[in-house]
């Protein structure tokens, strides 16, 4: 435990040091905030409800995904790839330490500086811009909430390291995962707007993926637009979903490490 202590540590030192490429990617997300904010209430106009929410409901589903962008996706395990095409992987293998926890530590971190700097920026933007924000009603949807994210953040946790894996393979891997990870995961979980505002076959056909469990469905668990009987179905798509993502990693990093040649720096 000590070691990644330490671990947790040095990234708050390499924070420090890096101060401008924090502040960028703060920048980033609290433009984008900005822009769904004022997207959707241009879109509502005078409205009060439509697309089946209300102002209220859906301003809150754009508060939420801001942050549980930085809960659940938010996470370290994008330069992963970059540590095994320059070689610096070889570094980590010869520590007596996991790969993943190691990543996992700094990843805590991330979360923990995102967490703080995005609940002011929320809190600034719902203050000034005076949004309506939907507080659950009943208790036990700020567990069931909970429950979801933190198993939603293992799972993109996991999802975000295979997807590094392809390193082993191929030189070519910020591309495809800037396409992929950044555009095509984000627009399938919910990222931008609900899903159910598009057809219902549409969201139907997502639902036997592990995408829309990363925001789409905990936002939905949020807003209590869903039953219990729903919820319960959710948790276990999301397990299910996790425990699958974990073990092709586990087997695609497995036969990665034996084709790991380990060239570079």
């Amino acid at each position: 435990m000590p070691k990644y202590l330490q671990v947790i540590k040095n990234t708050f030192q390499d924070y420090l040091v890096y101060r401008l490429n924090f502040i960028l990617w703060r920048f980033r997300s609290f433009v984008l905030f900005l822009t769904l904010v004022f997207f959707w209430q241009a879109v509502f106009g005078q409205k009060e409800s439509l697309l089946g929410y209300s102002r209220e409901g859906m301003l809150t589903y754009v508060v939420g995904i801001t942050f549980l962008r930085q809960v659940v996706l938010g996470s370290r395990t994008a330069d992963f790839g970059g540590t095994i095409r320059s070689g610096d992987l070889t570094n980590l293998l010869l520590r007596p330490i996991s790969v993943a926890k190691f990543w996992f530590s700094k990843d805590l971190v991330d979360k923990f500086l995102n967490i703080i700097f995005t609940t002011l920026e929320i809190g600034v933007v719902v203050y000034l811009l005076k949004i309506p924000i939907y507080l659950p009603q009943q208790l036990i949807t700020y567990l069931w909430f909970g429950i979801i994210c933190v198993i939603a953040m293992f799972l993109y946790f996991y999802f975000s390291f295979l997807f590094g894996t392809i390193a082993f393979w191929t030189d070519q891997i910020w591309a495809p995962r800037w396409l992929f990870m950044v555009i095509f995961l984000e627009f399938l979980s919910g990222g931008f707007f609900p899903l159910d505002v598009l057809p219902p076959i549409f969201v139907k056909v997502l639902s036997f993926t592990p995408f829309p469990y990363m925001i789409y469905f905990p936002m939905k668990i949020w807003l209590e637009q869903v039953v219990m009987l729903e919820i319960l179905r959710v948790l276990t798509v999301t397990i299910f979903w996790t425990l699958l993502t974990y073990l092709a990693f586990d087997r695609v990093w497995k036969k990665g490490i034996r084709s790991y040649e380990a060239y570079g720096r």
